[in-house]
């Protein structure tokens, strides 16, 4: 940042949160934060950044500069710039639910809607179209986009002058520009937050809003951050020693090392009767949002039920036909065991993505396999037998 008025208080304030608002200055301090002279709106954030309009900010008091900062600190908080979008998702939409979440979680833990929170575009936009005193259902961002979208498209402005028209709405599109889907910005977004659970590090103003975060994440189960682990221990199972002959000093226990960073992944999918298309469509999904990470060199396929589904594996990047794999039967999990076993020095590790209905299998050797299951309630009935397996993690699929 240049060193401008708006600049100086903006340091200032997080300055200030060092001492007394730990969570607060951990997002400021892994985002950049920098002057956009175009913007309408004081600040927004996406892209790791957080943007500030310098003349602005020059026409608000440091209360109001305070008040507008830490929301946008909020939205990062609660992971609405980098969570993924409905299709064609309409940014301005995407805003007002924003502001809907924020205001419900202030409204909540305050006993009252007079705060400034009320008078953001969203929440002003839905007490417009639904009334000033409606009382609005407790609901989660993507439901509020859901319910947000459906007021806009069914308002007589959109219907007769188009979307745009609506009061408001240029400047809630501006405040989203630069959301969009980041895995690896929610994970560091969660481990502030754990560390601040851990530390108490909420600070004394302002926590209400960062503990109601909390509470509904379940940050042991999250299927990322088990992916993540899966990789991890993946790539150190690729390490190689760089030390050509032993340091005179300290032998071979000197050796330098260096890990490659490509695996070849076997992932085993569940396609017995028991798996529903839904089910089977976010398992494609997940190995998608994850793996064009590119970290994995090589990703094959096999499908079973109690048996192989296809006669050898198929590549990922092949478009999969459900009807040609789909199975009838009951599920044998010793069949991708025997397979991953049989075949384990060309992978790295399995990925194994099932609703857990089935007979524990053997795997020998310790293998690394993680079971990624397709709802809570299916992960909790199968997570002990499963961890009991040497080597094996277990997480689920938040759909």
């Amino acid at each position: 940042m240049s060193d401008t008025k708006a600049e100086k208080r903006i340091s200032a304030v997080v300055s200030k949160w060092f001492y007394t608002e730990p969570l607060q200055f951990a997002i400021c301090t892994s985002h950049a934060i920098v002057p956009n002279a175009s913007l309408t709106v004081p600040f927004r954030s996406g892209k790791k950044r957080i943007e500030f309009a310098p003349e602005v900010l020059d026409k608000l008091t440091d209360e109001k500069l305070l008040f507008y900062l830490n929301l946008e600190v909020t939205r990062i908080l609660l992971g609405h710039p980098y969570q993924r979008k409905p299709y064609n998702a309409k940014p301005a939409v995407l805003s007002m639910a924003s502001d809907a979440v924020i205001w419900q979680l202030n409204t909540r833990n305050r006993k009252t809607d007079e705060n400034e929170f009320a008078n953001l575009p969203g929440v002003q936009y839905l007490k417009q179209m639904a009334g000033p005193h409606v009382t609005f259902p407790d609901m989660n961002f993507e439901q509020w986009y859901k319910y947000i979208l459906d007021i806009v498209l069914k308002s007589k402005n959109a219907q007769s002058a188009g979307i745009t028209s609506i009061e408001g709405f240029e400047d809630s599109s501006e405040n989203a520009e630069l959301w969009e889907e980041n895995e690896e910005a929610l994970n560091d977004i969660k481990s502030d937050i754990e560390d601040a659970i851990i530390k108490e590090g909420y600070g004394k103003d302002g926590g209400e809003v960062e503990r109601a975060v909390t509470q509904g994440v379940d940050f042991s189960f999250d299927y990322r951050r088990a992916l993540s682990k899966f990789r991890q221990n993946v790539v150190s199972s690729n390490r190689k020693l760089t030390r050509m002959r032993p340091s005179r000093r300290y032998g071979f226990k000197a050796m330098g090392s260096r890990y490659e960073r490509k695996a070849n992944i076997l992932i085993a999918v569940d396609v017995s009767g028991s798996i529903t298309d839904e089910s089977f469509e976010h398992f494609i999904h997940a190995i998608k949002n994850f793996f064009f990470l590119g970290i994995i060199e090589n990703i094959d396929l096999i499908f079973f039920d109690v048996n192989l589904k296809l006669t050898k594996p198929v590549s990922y990047k092949k478009k999969i036909d459900l009807k040609e794999v789909k199975g009838m039967g009951g599920t044998n999990f010793q069949v991708p065991a025997d397979y991953y076993a049989e075949h384990k020095s060309e992978y790295s590790g399995m990925i194994i993505f099932t609703d857990g209905d089935g007979e524990p299998p053997q795997i020998d050797g310790c293998a690394s396999v993680l079971w990624i299951l397709d709802s809570r309630i299916n992960f909790e009935k199968s997570r002990q037998w499963i961890t009991k397996i040497c080597n094996c993690q277990a997480t689920f699929l938040p759909f």
